[in-house]
């Protein structure tokens, strides 16, 4: 069985990879997430987060990675990640340390809760 851990850590890797479409595997379709490019309402569904990674990999490219992960709840993982973003020239838009808490609904990611950082 995959637990969330491994679940999140593939994410990960495959977000780092820009590929927005390879990302739906992942994602619960009833999934929440903060819009982190435009201020407003939060994203709902699987469609409008994936649509949501589609613009930001468009003009930017992350890469993030995990420094902690702490298993708050059986559905929720709390992690400590470095998020280094380039554009697509490769000068460094954002270099910051971010606290989220992702949250899983039937082994997917179903949202994410942004504790600090950002």
């Amino acid at each position: 069985m995959t637990t969330l851990r491994e679940v999140l850590e593939e994410a990960f890797a495959v977000f780092n990879s820009c590929e927005a479409a390879e990302l739906r595997r992942f994602i619960h379709p009833d999934a929440t997430w903060p819009n982190t490019l435009e201020t407003g309402e939060a994203l709902i569904g699987q469609n409008a987060v994936l649509a949501h990674f589609a613009r930001l990999f468009a003009t930017l490219r992350p890469n993030i990675q995990l420094i902690a992960v702490i298993e708050e709840a059986e559905d929720a993982l709390t992690v400590d990640a470095q998020y280094a973003v380039e554009t697509e020239e490769g000068q460094v838009w954002s270099d910051t340390r971010a606290r989220l808490t992702y949250h899983f609904r039937d082994g997917l990611l179903s949202g994410m809760t942004i504790l600090s950082g950002f």
